[in-house]
């Protein structure tokens, strides 16, 4: 466990704080699904997109206008989403990020061109 993750069977996201908490006879193996311990830190589902995204818009370079911006963190959530569960359907992904399907499938191509996917 982490400095994140105490004795009293419960973790908390770095970034927004948010806690999980097990029962008593309920003891977790690991950080909760979806979550990542590591270098950079405990975060849950929802930091660790928001990370992805903002590490794709950080890369786009300046003077980008709103709606580059809007694609590159669009671009971002959902490569991390397709890298995270790369067993996932197209369709699940897209809705669980509220993209559409298309969206997701060019995401999917583009890693598989870069030899990621």
């Amino acid at each position: 466990m982490t400095a994140t993750a105490s004795r009293d069977r419960s973790w908390t996201c770095e970034r927004c704080g948010v806690a999980i908490r097990y029962l008593p006879g309920h003891e977790p193996s690991g950080p909760p699904t979806g979550w990542s311990v590591g270098d950079r830190g405990t975060h849950c589902l929802l930091c660790r997109r928001e990370l992805a995204a903002q590490a794709a818009f950080e890369g786009g370079g300046p003077g980008l206008d709103l709606a580059a911006r809007a694609k590159l963190r669009a671009k971002g959530r959902i490569e991390f989403e397709v890298e995270r569960a790369p067993a996932r359907t197209n369709g699940e992904i897209a809705k669980s990020l509220g993209c559409s399907v298309q969206a997701v499938l060019k995401a999917r191509r583009r890693l598989e061109d870069a030899g990621r996917g």
